[in-house]
């Protein structure tokens, strides 16, 4: 049986694949400054090609968007158009696509709780909600031109993605933020666990959000993500959050003590290398 890989690159991107068939969630690698972000931005090519060549990465069956914000849905397109793989995602995610000049490229519309095949995998796409505070809520409705205002690219629907394979179960939760009950009856050996913005919220509220997400899947291994500063090329050392965006020790201290209790594997992943 071919053995199931992943990797983090940085934000919430997750590649999962056998070696023949994979996966990647988002692939946002672009990471504009702050200064391009507070005026227009476009997928930066060069950074792209570097990403996927550090991931090792020629072709996938699917890039699967998060939600339409710019540090999820960027470069998903150009990502999709350059590895033979479908686009996957909301309406507003295919409004990115088609502004892009790439509508002739494939797409698959998701559906929370319908499963979809992409080579070797099964990708159930799970209603999600988007952290506290989304400062672009909101569907995109018309197509979306480069260069781009970052505000153009709003929220849409936002998933979770269980992704089934004979090798063993992944869950990618991107955004901290929970629907009670979402994810009962799945399961998941690797979760990585969106964190940001939980730093900002009661301890309370984090214990809860790892009862539905980590408690609900019982997974062996946890490892956060979306806790960079996703302004910072993927060519420096990634760097935490900073306040006041978030508060990522203050999360990490409540969820190390959590997984301590309950047997779970929790670091945060480094970048590139595959477990």
């Amino acid at each position: 049986m071919p053995e199931l890989r992943t990797a983090f690159a940085g934000v919430s991107n997750v590649l999962v694949t056998d070696g023949t068939s994979g996966v990647l969630v988002d692939g946002f690698f672009s990471r504009p400054s702050l200064l391009k972000l507070a005026r227009r931005v476009a997928p930066d090519r060069k950074r792209i090609d570097e990403a996927l060549g550090r991931l090792g990465v020629t072709a996938l069956d699917a890039v699967l968007v998060a939600h339409s914000h710019v540090d999820h849905v960027l470069d998903a397109p150009v990502v999709a158009e350059l590895t033979g793989a479908t686009l996957a995602g909301s309406p507003s995610t295919r409004k990115v696509q088609e502004g892009y000049g790439l509508a002739a490229e494939p797409f698959e519309e998701l559906v929370p709780g319908r499963p979809v095949e992409f080579g070797a995998f099964t990708v159930t796409p799970v209603d999600a909600e988007h952290s506290a505070g989304d400062r672009v809520p909101g569907e995109i409705t018309e197509p979306v031109w480069l260069p781009a205002k970052a505000k153009a690219f709003k929220t849409g629907r936002c998933y979770s993605f269980h992704i089934a394979h004979a090798a063993g179960n992944v869950l990618v939760h991107a955004s901290a933020n929970f629907i009670p009950g979402a994810l009962t009856g799945y399961d998941a050996d690797v979760v990585y666990l969106g964190i940001g913005a939980a730093g900002k919220q009661t301890e309370e509220w984090r214990e809860r959000y790892w009862r539905e997400t980590v408690g609900a899947l019982g997974p062996r291994v946890v490892r956060p993500i979306h806790w960079d500063a996703f302004w910072r090329p993927l060519s420096k050392r990634l760097k935490l959050l900073p306040k006041p965006f978030d508060d990522v020790r203050a999360t990490m201290a409540t969820f190390e003590r959590l997984a301590r209790a309950d047997g779970v594997d929790l670091a945060l992943p480094p970048l590139w290398e595959a477990g």
